[in-house]
């Protein structure tokens, strides 16, 4: 197939790595794979030896030109909004079947004439894929096909961890970083010489250090947390660290905990959204009601209170992962929406 990914950013997070593993297992599989848009001196090296290429595309003008000059595809996928106009623009040119996929929750478009637009883009799409059941029950109507994310599978870790939990997200108000930070207070952890690292970055940061300073002055062995801001391989921290913290209530799916679960780390999350859907599948996942920081302090407990309890909890995820929620089983499922949306169905 000639398949081309729309992104429509100039940014490298959890989307763009997404729609870069998946272009990249693509090509490696015979199609013509093209991405536009994404970060472009970190999506290229990435893409480099995959087969797939990258095409520069951030402004809607700019997409719609990079879509044109691309020619006839077979398929175009798009990712977000500006993504998603930009695909409908250039689809004369194109004439591919266009399937879009819900990464977020947010209503389709911004402004009243974008949303005014929106549902005239929805019934263009050939198939819309939303990234969880929770996030397709969020939408204005509900998603055609529920396609849980997926992240290729990674080496057993044998070297020993470092006693050290890791939370791994934009600090932003959605990720709830604060019930981290509290449930890290509470946990007692720093205590035992254990230590918090927090990677990433946003408008919340200036405020998440300061509630770390309160905490620790109030006696709760805060001290022992260190931001490190955006980390370019969060895999590296997740190979060394003995926990991944994730208290996000609203998370679509979550790439974080499908990467840490892929390397065998412990995974202690909040209990609701797209976590229920792929680290809920294990029996007796770490969850904790959101919001509840003195829940998630217990589970952070008894991980660290049993080292062989805590490496058999990890290797269940990881097995998880590899069984379920691999990139292999995700492009295999996506090439069947493919197909099926080809032959003029709307996804299965």
């Amino acid at each position: 197939m000639r398949i081309t990914h729309v992104v429509a950013t100039d940014q490298f997070a959890g989307l763009e790595r997404y729609v870069v593993d998946v272009a990249g297992e693509q090509s490696r599989r015979g199609h013509d794979v093209v991405v536009v848009g994404g970060r472009g001196d970190v999506v290229r090296p990435l893409l480099s030896g995959t087969g797939a290429r990258h095409v520069a595309g951030a402004r809607l003008g700019d997409v719609v030109r990079a879509l044109r000059s691309g020619g006839r595809r077979d398929v175009v996928h798009s990712h977000l909004t500006r993504a998603d106009y930009a695909a409908l623009l250039a689809a004369p040119t194109t004439r591919g079947r266009r399937v879009s996929t819900r990464h977020i929750t947010a209503p389709r478009g911004h402004g009243r004439g974008a949303r005014a637009v929106a549902p005239l883009v929805r019934r263009a799409l050939a198939v819309e894929v939303a990234v969880s059941t929770w996030t397709s029950e969020q939408l204005e109507r509900p998603a055609d096909v529920v396609l849980l994310n997926g992240v290729r599978e990674q080496p057993d870790v044998t070297a020993p961890r470092a006693r050290t939990v890791v939370m791994a997200h934009r600090l932003v108000p959605e990720k709830d970083t604060p019930t981290g930070l509290r449930a890290w207070a509470a946990s007692g952890l720093a205590d035992r010489g254990w230590r918090l690292v927090v990677a990433g970055d946003g408008e919340d940061r200036a405020d998440l250090e300061r509630l770390c300073q309160s905490l620790d002055g109030a006696g709760a062995g805060a001290g022992a947390v260190e931001f490190t801001g955006w980390h370019p391989d969060p895999g590296a921290l997740f190979r060394e660290a003995s926990a991944l913290l994730a208290p996000a209530p609203t998370e679509p799916c979550g790439l974080t905990v499908l990467e840490a679960m892929a390397l065998g780390t412990p995974v202690v999350a909040a209990g609701a959204a797209g976590h229920l859907e792929t680290l809920g599948q294990h029996p007796v996942a770490a969850l904790f009601p959101p919001g509840d920081h003195e829940a998630a302090a217990a589970h952070l407990r008894r991980l660290a209170d049993d080292d062989d309890a805590r490496r058999a909890y990890g290797d269940e995820l990881r097995d998880l992962q590899r069984r379920e929620l691999s990139l292999d089983v995700h492009v295999d499922r996506l090439q069947r929406v493919y197909e099926d949306a080809l032959a003029g169905g709307r996804g299965r």
